[in-house]
């Protein structure tokens, strides 16, 4: 009888956080809670965007060369100069096969046709300036050269580099969560959120593994009375 009851338990709890997962990110914030403000990027307090990118290049060429020595000993070239056609473990790495010169030479960037580099890239290359407008039905990320406008609660298909994505926003406890789940690429997901004093925004970039490894980057802003430089404003 026992047993019966804790297997209910576990089916009851099971369902229950089925039914949580799909109405995890709620349509209005805690009471009292306002990310809105004007904001500037503190470089000093944030992550390093270049040092992620290098460990980045790094793996990708740990793979390429992993993947070179399993295609065997290279083919001789012209006048005992062998070369070998790279093909890394993933496509999105180097597109095409590309000639790896076996002495001297400089390889391509393996991040050229990296998705999550370019996911990366897309995020930092906004600036560091962000003002925050926040609404009962509309969440506002305004970077002076690019607005991204979002619905809390809302679920979306929106246009993606290589497709479409599946783009769902909202409150979860006191972050604001944006995810994006691409057909194809990796799946991007932003928290933002207020320091423990309250003092700061904070912001979470997580990329999850495609390529490469997962990717991590948290950026933190101060309250500044600076306006961000502005051209005509366009929408992601």
């Amino acid at each position: 009888m026992r047993m019966v009851r804790a297997g209910t338990l576990l089916v009851c709890a099971a369902a229950s956080l089925l039914g949580c997962a799909g109405s995890r990110l709620a349509p209005d914030p805690p009471a009292g809670l306002s990310l809105a403000g004007a904001w500037k990027l503190d470089r000093a307090a944030s992550d390093d965007p270049q040092r992620v990118l290098a460990r980045m290049r790094a793996e990708a060429l740990r793979r390429m060369a992993q993947r070179v020595v399993a295609t065997g000993p290279p083919r001789g070239g012209a006048r005992g100069a062998p070369t070998r056609t790279a093909q890394p473990e993933d496509p999105a790495l180097d597109g095409d096969p590309v000639p790896v010169p076996m002495g001297r030479g400089v390889p391509p960037d393996p991040l050229e046709r990296s998705p999550m580099a370019r996911a990366l890239l897309a995020s930092i290359g906004r600036g560091d300036f962000l003002t925050v407008r926040q609404s009962s039905g509309e969440l506002v990320l305004d970077y002076g050269n690019s607005q991204r406008r979002f619905t809390p609660g809302a679920h979306s298909v929106v246009s993606a580099e290589s497709g479409v994505a599946d783009q769902s926003c909202g409150w979860k406890g006191r972050e604001y969560v944006i995810e994006v789940r691409a057909q194809a690429g990796p799946d991007v997901t932003e928290h933002y959120a207020l320091s423990g004093d309250g003092r700061h925004l904070v912001e979470r970039l997580h990329i999850a593994p495609e390529e490469l490894s997962a990717v991590d980057l948290t950026r933190v802003y101060d309250p500044t009375d600076e306006t961000a430089p502005r051209q005509t404003p366009t929408n992601d």
